[in-house]
């Protein structure tokens, strides 16, 4: 028992174990709550990490945007050497108003996709008038 033993501690102390870091991406938003109101624009910051040797490009996409919302994404290309970008949201007048839940979404060549949430609600525009 003590040769077995003792052979199990030598085989797992003189293997060459090398870890390889693993490629990888993170996202962060800022704010991850606002408001538009109809007809109206909004900012959000988005910063990007990358690890683990991944130097490829990231794109973003937005999953669950509300009808009548426009995203748009600058730069639109996160190429090796952009760490942050700036989105806008253009509500138009005929977004529901109303609170949504929506997933930001990056993806890149050989890495998993990274998520952040997004609440947005949706202001009804004033009216003014007769």
């Amino acid at each position: 028992i003590v040769v077995l033993l003792a052979a199990v501690i030598v085989a797992a102390c003189s293997g060459n174990d090398v870890v390889e870091p693993v490629p990888a991406i993170e996202i962060g938003l800022s704010p991850g709550t606002l408001s538009v109101t109809q007809g109206e624009t909004s900012t959000l910051n988005l910063s990007l990490t990358r690890s683990g040797g991944f130097t490829g490009d990231v794109s973003i996409v937005f999953e669950g945007m509300p009808s009548g919302i426009l995203t748009t994404v600058a730069p639109p290309s996160l190429d090796p050497a952009v760490s942050s970008a700036v989105i806008t949201l253009r509500s138009s007048s005929v977004a529901a108003p109303g609170g949504y839940n929506v997933i930001v979404r990056a993806t890149g060549t050989g890495v998993m996709a990274a998520t952040a949430g997004l609440s947005i609600t949706v202001v009804a525009a004033s009216s003014f008038g007769p």
